[in-house]
Parts: structure tokens; C-alpha cells; sequence
């Protein structure tokens, strides 16, 4: 585990192999903490704080706020009422024992070379101790980089599955909702 510096997005086009994923998030204390991906399924994402911020602007479309979760008891980020409605599914869910917004960047290098980054929507761990990771965006609204992003988080959580940690990844879509649940295998 390496502790870095700032954490920040960066931009590509089409998934690497697995092999290339790198992983960061924030701990609770506030270190940021930067490893391979194979090591990440361990890590305490959610009781972490989110790695990127979004702050309310003037004439936005979308609605941000912080849904106060029972399961944490403390407040957690949203971006939009889709990401809201969905961390509100997650705080009811009594298999779910601790959620985080935006909670971690997944680092990987396109296959014409570019560096790329995404924080997913949501991580939630479940009682078993197996994951979830969100990402919402309507299928309507989906840029080609969002696809490719979303794509590469599946196969990030789907890599996972050879870690010590034994989780595996599978993954549902619907209209309104890119979901990539990591389970024990």
C-alpha cells in the first residue's frame, strides 16, 4: 500500500487487460492510499471518504445533495435524484452494512495508450462482507466514454475474482442503472 498525492481524473478511450487496473481511495483519516488492483477488494471503502468532491453550482440540471443513511449514520453525497433514489434502495437494503459516494479511482491505460480514470457512483459492503459498486446514469444518457468507463469498472470488479480476497463480479443493467455487484466466490 503507497500513500500518494492528490487524486485526479484522467481521460482514454478502450479497455486494457485487467492487469493494468490500478486502485485508490481515500481512508477515513484522510489518506490517500493508492495500490494494485488485486489488493483492493480489502480495503475499508465504506467507511472512506469520497475521492472527488461535486459542488452545487448555478443553473446545474442535475440536483446534488446528502442523503442521511441509517446504515451509517452520517450523511452521504448524491449527484442526482437517480443517484439518490439509489443510495435510498441501498440504506433500505438490510444486507447492506455500510455505504460510500464516489469511493474509490480506478486507473487503467487504453489500449491506444491513454491514461483514463472513474470513481463509481456508489460502494456498499454487504453483512457477508462481499461489495457493491454503482455506477447510475441512464442508458439514454450515456456518452461513449461513460460506456467505456463503466465497462472497464466490470471488468476491473470481474479481475477481482482471481484476488486472495476471492470476490467475483457480475454484472445488470437496466434502463436507469449500470449496477456491478462484487460477490464472494
Amino acid at each position: 500500500m503507497i500513500s500518494v498525492g492528490p487524486l485526479r481524473a484522467v481521460q482514454g478511450g478502450v479497455v486494457r487487460p485487467v492487469d493494468d487496473f490500478e486502485f485508490a481511495y481515500v481512508t477515513a483519516d484522510g489518506v490517500e492510499v493508492r495500490q494494485e488492483l488485486t489488493e483492493a477488494w480489502a480495503a475499508p471503502l465504506e467507511t472512506g471518504r469520497p475521492v472527488r468532491r461535486f459542488r452545487p453550482y448555478k443553473g446545474q440540471k442535475h440536483l446534488p445533495g446528502d442523503w442521511w443513511s441509517a446504515t451509517d449514520g452520517r450523511l452521504v453525497g448524491f449527484e442526482s435524484w437517480l443517484e439518490r433514489d439509489h443510495l435510498m434502495l441501498l440504506d433500505f437494503d438490510s444486507a447492506v452494512v455500510g455505504i460510500a459516494s464516489q469511493p474509490f479511482w480506478l486507473f487503467w491505460v487504453t489500449a491506444e495508450g491513454k491514461a483514463r480514470s472513474h470513481a463509481p457512483d456508489y460502494f456498499a459492503r454487504r453483512r457477508d462482507g462481499s461489495g457493491v459498486v454503482v455506477d447510475c446514469r441512464p442508458v439514454g444518457l450515456r456518452k461513449p466514454r461513460d460506456v467505456v468507463a463503466f465497462e472497464a469498472t466490470r471488468l476491473a470488479c470481474e479481475g477481482a475474482a482471481d484476488a486472495p480476497s476471492r470476490f467475483a463480479g457480475r454484472v445488470s443493467t437496466s434502463a436507469a442503472v449500470a449496477r456491478l455487484a462484487v460477490s464472494p466466490s
